[in-house]
């Protein structure tokens, strides 16, 4: 093993493993995942776009996807779901991990999150503005289906499709930094997940890497229906701008930025933390998950 640090070697491991998943069968969740997603979300907001005559604005649906309480606990699970099986070893990784810098594959496996984590949250994107394509427009500005579905009509102002969006976020916000920052926020909560088998993995403890996330992913989930103070120790509340601020106040209940960096930090030390100890892992005590 040569033990000079290789970036070529980095990207080449990063490389393979994204190879891998992107074949892997298991895929096929991704499907059923979008039809759940049209579902929840998008097909709501169509439809009450239709009752008014009024178009949404197209990024719109990608942005009520984000901030409903029941997507924010099944997207995470499925992209757990997608990487359960990474870092991805079997015994024929361990010809590859003889010629590389345990280093080269800590980085590696940490880029192929990030190629992983990013072409989930694209899809999503991409998926959500499909639908509705034919029927939005493009400005930088709410429609009237989100901002006054409820004035027009009181008694389903607390609808489900009227409360995909809500006043929080409407009021506070305009509708490409919102979907901005939901895109990024939520790209660092699938990073932060990752990173937490990564480092369970490079502990020798890779049986407690899943449920250890699938547990931060619910507890955070609850906290955040139950609007408590606790939420904002676990990533899911970071993810949702609307939990960020009250209806008309422009003082924030949580900085956007505190956001960034509370994801920032956490995906920091575990990566430095698992960069440090991986010179201790036996990789020879892995179990074939191929």
């Amino acid at each position: 093993m040569d033990n000079k640090f290789s970036i070529s070697r980095t990207w080449r491991i990063a490389c393979i493993d994204f190879y891998k998943w992107i074949i892997n069968s298991r895929m096929v969740v991704v499907a059923a995942m979008i039809v759940f997603v049209w579902s929840f979300a998008v097909t709501p907001l169509m439809e009450i776009s239709r009752e008014m005559n009024s178009p949404l604005n197209f990024i719109e649906p990608f942005i009520a996807v984000f901030n409903s309480r029941v997507l924010c606990l099944v997207t995470p699970a499925v992209y757990i779901f997608l990487i359960s099986d990474h870092p991805h070893l079997d015994r024929n990784s361990l010809f590859v991990l003889h010629r590389v810098n345990k280093r080269e594959w800590v980085l590696g496996q940490f880029i192929f999150f990030i190629l992983s984590a990013f072409s989930f949250m694209g899809i999503i994107f991409l998926f959500s503005l499909i639908p509705n394509c034919m029927n939005a427009f493009v400005a930088n500005g709410w429609s009237l289906v989100v901002t006054k579905y409820g004035v027009y009509n009181p008694e389903r102002a607390y609808s489900f499709a009227a409360s995909l969006i809500k006043e929080e976020l409407y009021n506070q916000i305009a509708p490409y930094q919102a979907a901005a920052t939901s895109f990024f926020l939520n790209f660092l909560y699938m990073l932060t997940l990752a990173v937490i088998l990564l480092l369970f993995h490079v502990l020798n403890l890779r049986k407690i890497g899943v449920p250890v996330s699938i547990s931060i992913i619910a507890v955070g989930s609850a906290l955040g229906i139950l609007n408590s103070q606790g939420m904002w120790y676990f990533p899911m509340a970071h993810t949702m701008i609307h939990l960020h601020y009250t209806k008309h106040l422009k003082e924030p209940i949580m900085d956007l930025r505190s956001s960034f960096l509370y994801s920032g930090i956490i995906i920091s030390a575990i990566l430095i933390f698992s960069l440090i100890r991986v010179k201790h892992t036996n990789f020879l005590n892995i179990d074939d998950n191929e």
